[in-house]
C-alpha cells in the first residue's frame, strides 16, 4: 500500500501510540503468570509440608497407649561373673510420689509462674509463647535459646520421649512437633490440669539425686513437701531450669537469683502479694539448706558399695565425654533408662579385700571410734548457726593442740559430742527437727585398690573400714587425698633418673647430713648416714637423703613431669620442690591413682587408665560404650624391669620384708609420713597391683604401730594368688649385667673393691644396655701400711714389713664411711718407727697394680626448699648393719 508523505507520518504516529499498550499488556500477562507460579509453589509446598507433617504426626505414639506417669527402667551393674551387684533406681534415684493435695499451692504456683504462666489457659501448647520465642530468636540472629515448652510438653518429654537427650537436627524437630501434637491430645483426653501438674511435679529433676518435689523437699530442707514455706517453694521451683547449675547446695548464689525471679513472677501473675514476696525474700533460707542427707525414706535409702560409687562416677563422666551428654542427660540415662553396666569387679577378690581390711588380727590394737557430726542451732531470733566435727576440733584445740576426736567407745564419743553441744548452745537456743546428725566411724581407717595391671581393670576397692551401709562414709580409695610418703620415691626420683637422666641402679650419692636449699635439715628415718650408697640400696632401705639428692640432680621439674605421666591429677605447682621426692605434697594423692602409677611399672612401663567397667549396654542390649583400655607409654621396658628388680629386694630383705610370702614373685615399696600420720604399702606381682593406705581421718599421728597396711597387703595378695602359677617378671631385651663397686657405681677392681675393711663392696648389677659403666672404681684407694707401727709407711720403712689396706676417697666424715676415709694428713702422719734415712724410700700409696685415672673432686650437692617425710624402719633389718664389718687382716690384703 502506498502512502503519501503526510499519510506515512500519520501511520507512524498510529504505530507509535500502540507500542505502550502492547508493553503494558505483556507485563500484565507476566505478572499473572508469576502469580500463578507462586500460588502453585505455595500450594505445592503446603501440600508437601502437610504431607510431611501428617507423616510425623502419624508416627507419633498413640494417645491410648501412652503413659505419662513417672516410670523408668532399672539400670543394672554386673560383676565379672555376671552377678548383679547393684541396681540404680528405675523411677529415678530419690523419687517419692505425692498427690496434688499434698503439694502446697505455693509450690504449684511457683512452678507454673516460672515454667508455664498460661498453663491454666492453653490447650497443651502455648501459641503466644511460641511466637514470642520465635520473634526473639529471629531478632537475636537465629539463636533460638528461649524455650516455649509447656508443663504438659515437659511431662511428655520426660516420660514418653525418653531418648530426647540424644535428638539432633531433624530428629529434634520431629520430636518437638510430636510433643506439641500429643500435648494437645493429652489435654483433651485427661481434661484435668491438676492431674497433669501432679505427674509433672513428681517427674521433674531437681538436682542432688532428687527427682520430684517430695525428694527435693527432704534433700534440701529435711521436711515433707507439705510443710514447705513460700520461700522454700521458690528455692525448689528455681532449680528446674538447670538441676546441676541451680541447685542450692552447689550453687546457692545462682539459685538465689532464680528464686527472686520466681517470686517476682508469682507476684506479677497474682499468686502472691507484694508483702508476701518481700517477706519471702527477707528469709535467710539458705542457712537452712542441709549439706548432708539426714533423713532418707525407704525408697531413697539404697547405699551402693564403694566400687559402685566410683563406677557411677566414671559412667557419668564417660556418657558426657564419649557420647556428648550434658550432666543432666547423663544422670537421666544412668538412673532412668535401663542401662546394663558390665563392671570389672571380681566378686572373689572383692570379698577377700573386704574381709582383710575388717580383720582385727591385722591391726595392732582394738579400733577407736570417731564421728562425722552436724549440728544446726536455731537462735531465739530465728537465725540458724551450724557446727560440725571441724568446728569442734578447732574449739578444743585452741586450748589443747593435742585434742582429737578419737575415743575408745561410741559412748565416750557421744559424751564428748554432748559436752560440746552444751558448750555452744545458749539459753533460748533450740535444735530444729533433723538439725543434728552423727555418724560413728572406726579409726584408724584403711583403703585399698586392686588392679590387673595388664588391662587396667580395677578388680576391687575398699573405701573404708567398717559397715558402709551403716556408716555412709566417704570413699577413701577414690575421693580422699593423702600424703603418699616414701612410695613416691620410686615414682618421682628413681624412675625418671633411670629412664632419661643416664643414671643406673649402681649410681651412688653420698648419704651424709644434708640441708634443703632453704636451710631445712633432712635426715633418714633411722638417723643413720651410710656414706656412698647406690640407688638399689636406697630403694631397698628407703633412704631419704639419697632420694632427695637424686631428684635434685635430675631436676625437680623432670620428676614432676613424670608424675603427671603416671596419671596423678591432684598435683599443684607448689609441689615443684625437693620434698616431692619424699611425697611431701600440697594435696596428696588418691589411693586409686597411686595404684595406677605402680601398675604402670608392673605393666612394663605402660600406663593404663583405671577401668571400672568394660561395656555399657542400653535397654535393648545395644552397646553404647565399649570401654577399651586407654594406654600410654611412660617408661622404657628396661627401666620398668630395673625398678621392679630393685623393689623385689624391698620385699625380700628391706623395709617390706614383712609383706613377703612363699609361692609368688613380688615387688613393692613401703611408705610412711611425718609422725606416722599415713602408712602405706604399694606393691605388685606379675598378676595384680595392690596399694593399701592406713591412717586417721582427722590426720592424728599414729602411735600404736604402722605395720597394719603391710599385713593387710600381704593377707590380700597371698589369698588372691592361691592357685596361680609362680612366675617371675618378664625380663625385656636390652638388659646386661656387670660387676661394679657399690661405693662408686663403677667397674670393680679386683684386689681393691673386694678388700674394703667392712667386707667386699663388689656386686653384680643389672643395667639397660648402653648405661653400664666403662670406668673403674676411683673411690677406693690402696694405702701401704707399715706393720711395725700400723700407720701409713714412711719413705724409710723396710719393704718386707709393708702391707696394703683399702680406704675410701672423697666421702664425708659424718657417715659410716668416716672411719675408712683416706686420712687427710697422710703425708705427715706416717710411721714413726722408721724415721731415719738408712733405708730406701718407698711409695706409700697405690692401686694394687690396677691402673686408673686420677680421681675428680666430688660435686657439691644442690638443694631446694621443702620439708621431708620419713619412712618407717624395718623391725628386723637395718641395712648395712647386717653386712660384715670386721677389719680385714693386713696379711689378707694383696700388695
Amino acid at each position: 500500500m502506498n502512502y503519501g508523505k503526510e499519510g506515512a507520518k500519520k501511520q507512524a504516529r498510529k504505530m507509535s501510540a500502540k507500542s505502550p499498550k502492547v508493553l503494558r499488556k505483556f507485563k500484565v500477562v507476566c505478572y499473572k503468570l508469576l502469580l500463578v507460579a507462586v500460588f502453585a509453589l505455595v500450594v505445592g509446598v503446603t501440600f508437601t509440608g502437610f504431607g510431611v507433617y501428617k507423616g510425623i504426626i502419624d508416627s507419633s505414639p498413640t494417645i491410648e497407649a501412652m503413659d505419662v506417669t513417672p516410670t523408668g527402667y532399672l539400670s543394672t551393674v554386673l560383676d565379672t561373673e555376671g552377678n548383679t551387684t547393684a541396681t540404680l533406681v528405675a523411677s529415678g534415684a530419690n523419687r517419692v510420689y505425692v498427690t496434688i493435695d499434698e503439694i502446697p499451692e505455693d509450690l504449684q504456683h511457683a512452678f507454673v509462674a516460672i515454667e508455664d504462666e498460661r498453663f491454666y489457659e492453653h490447650n497443651g501448647i502455648d501459641v503466644k509463647g511460641i511466637i514470642r520465642a520465635g520473634v526473639k530468636g529471629i531478632l537475636s540472629g537465629g539463636h533460638f535459646s528461649q524455650g516455649a515448652s509447656t508443663i504438659t510438653q515437659q511431662l511428655l518429654k520426660n516420660n514418653v520421649f525418653t531418648t530426647w537427650t540424644t535428638d539432633k537436627g531433624f530428629a529434634k524437630v520431629v520430636r518437638k512437633l510430636q510433643e506439641q501434637y500429643l500435648a494437645v491430645e493429652l489435654e483433651k483426653k485427661v481434661n484435668n490440669k491438676d492431674w497433669i501438674l501432679e505427674n509433672y511435679l513428681n517427674t521433674v529433676n531437681l538436682g542432688q539425686n532428687s527427682l520430684g518435689v517430695q525428694a527435693a523437699a527432704m534433700r534440701y530442707f529435711n521436711k515433707d513437701v507439705s510443710e514447705l514455706t513460700l520461700s522454700e517453694c521458690a528455692v525448689i521451683a528455681g532449680i528446674t531450669k538447670s538441676p546441676e547449675g541451680l541447685n542450692p547446695i552447689s550453687h546457692p548464689e545462682a539459685n538465689a537469683e532464680r528464686r527472686e525471679e520466681v517470686l517476682e513472677k508469682m507476684e506479677k501473675q497474682g499468686y502472691i502479694t507484694a508483702e508476701q514476696k518481700e517477706k519471702a525474700l527477707a528469709d535467710k533460707v539458705y542457712k537452712r539448706i542441709k549439706k548432708v542427707n539426714i533423713k532418707k525414706t525407704e525408697e531413697s535409702s539404697q547405699i551402693n558399695s564403694y566400687f559402685v560409687d566410683e563406677l557411677t562416677n566414671q559412667v557419668l563422666e564417660d556418657l558426657q565425654t564419649v557420647l556428648g551428654y550434658t550432666k543432666a542427660e547423663a544422670y537421666k540415662a544412668l538412673y532412668n533408662s535401663g542401662l546394663t553396666i558390665q563392671s570389672t569387679q571380681d566378686p572373689n577378690i572383692q570379698a577377700i579385700c573386704d574381709e582383710e581390711v575388717n580383720n582385727l588380727a591385722n591391726y595392732p590394737t582394738q579400733p577407736q571410734i570417731s564421728f562425722n557430726y552436724r549440728l544446726s542451732v536455731q537462735k531465739p531470733d530465728g537465725t540458724l548457726e551450724n557446727y560440725d566435727e571441724h568446728t569442734m576440733l578447732a574449739y578444743y584445740q585452741a586450748a589443747n593442740k593435742d585434742y582429737d576426736i578419737n575415743f575408745s567407745s561410741e559412748e565416750e564419743a557421744q559424751a564428748a559430742i554432748d559436752a560440746y553441744k552444751a558448750e555452744v548452745m545458749e539459753e533460748g537456743d533450740t535444735i530444729p527437727e533433723g538439725g543434728e546428725y552423727v555418724n560413728f566411724t572406726l579409726q584408724p581407717q584403711a583403703a585399698l585398690t586392686v588392679m590387673d595391671q595388664s588391662t587396667g581393670e580395677v578388680k576391687a576397692i575398699v573405701g573404708g573400714r567398717g559397715d558402709k551401709v551403716a556408716n555412709r562414709t566417704l570413699n577413701r580409695a577414690t575421693d580422699s587425698t593423702r600424703q603418699p610418703g616414701s612410695t613416691f620415691k620410686v615414682l618421682a626420683a628413681y624412675a625418671p633418673a633411670l629412664d632419661g637422666a643416664g643414671m643406673t641402679l649402681a649410681t651412688v650419692e653420698d648419704d651424709a647430713p644434708y640441708e634443703y636449699a632453704n636451710g631445712t635439715s633432712l635426715r633418714n628415718y633411722d638417723n643413720r648416714y651410710r656414706g656412698f650408697t647406690d640407688f638399689r640400696t636406697a630403694i631397698t632401705w628407703s633412704i631419704n637423703v639419697v632420694t632427695v639428692k637424686c631428684l635434685t640432680d635430675i631436676g625437680v621439674d623432670n620428676g614432676y613431669s613424670y608424675l603427671e605421666d603416671f596419671g596423678f591429677t591432684t598435683l599443684k605447682d607448689s609441689d615443684r620442690v625437693q620434698s616431692l621426692a619424699l611425697g611431701g605434697l600440697t594435696n596428696g594423692v588418691t589411693n586409686l591413682e597411686l595404684t595406677a602409677a605402680y601398675a604402670t611399672i608392673a605393666n612394663q612401663g605402660t600406663y593404663t587408665k583405671p577401668r571400672f567397667y568394660t561395656k555399657i549396654l542400653d535397654h535393648d542390649g545395644k552397646v553404647l560404650i565399649d570401654n577399651t583400655p586407654q594406654t600410654k607409654s611412660v617408661l622404657k621396658e628396661t627401666t620398668a624391669w630395673l625398678l621392679t628388680d630393685a623393689m623385689k629386694d624391698v620385699i625380700t630383705t628391706g623395709t617390706g620384708k614383712i609383706c613377703n610370702f612363699e609361692g609368688m614373685t613380688l615387688a613393692g615399696k613401703s611408705g610412711t609420713t611425718t609422725k606416722n600420720r599415713d602408712a602405706l604399702f604399694a606393691g605388685y606381682s606379675p598378676y595384680y597391683t595392690c596399694v593399701v593406705w592406713g591412717g586417721y581421718d582427722d590426720n592424728t599421728p599414729q602411735t600404736s604401730g604402722t605395720t597394719y597396711p603391710k599385713l593387710i597387703w600381704k593377707a590380700v595378695m597371698q589369698r588372691l594368688h592361691e592357685g596361680l602359677e609362680n612366675k617371675d617378671f618378664e625380663k625385656p631385651d636390652g638388659i646386661v649385667e656387670c660387676k661394679v663397686c657399690k661405693k662408686s657405681g663403677k667397674l670393680a677392681k679386683a684386689g681393691l673393691c673386694d678388700c674394703d675393711p667392712r667386707g667386699s663392696q663388689v656386686t653384680t648389677e643389672y643395667f639397660a644396655s648402653g648405661t653400664e659403666p666403662t670406668e673403674y672404681c676411683d673411690t677406693h684407694v690402696a694405702v701401704t701400711i707399715c706393720e711395725a707401727s700400723g700407720k701409713p709407711a714412711g719413705p724409710y720403712c723396710p719393704e718386707e714389713g709393708l702391707k696394703t689396706r683399702a680406704y675410701i676417697r672423697g666421702g664425708s666424715s659424718g657417715t659410716e664411711d668416716g672411719a675408712y676415709l683416706l686420712p687427710a694428713n697422710l703425708s705427715t702422719n706416717t710411721c714413726p718407727v722408721h724415721a731415719s734415712n738408712n733405708v730406701e724410700p718407698v711409695d706409700i700409696t697405690g692401686d694394687t697394680g690396677v691402673d686408673r685415672p686420677e680421681p675428680e673432686p666430688e660435686p657439691e650437692p644442690s638443694g631446694d626448699d621443702g620439708g621431708g617425710e620419713e619412712d618407717e624402719p624395718s623391725d628386723s633389718h637395718t641395712g648395712l648393719e647386717d653386712e660384715e664389718q670386721t677389719l680385714i687382716d693386713p696379711e689378707d690384703i694383696s700388695e
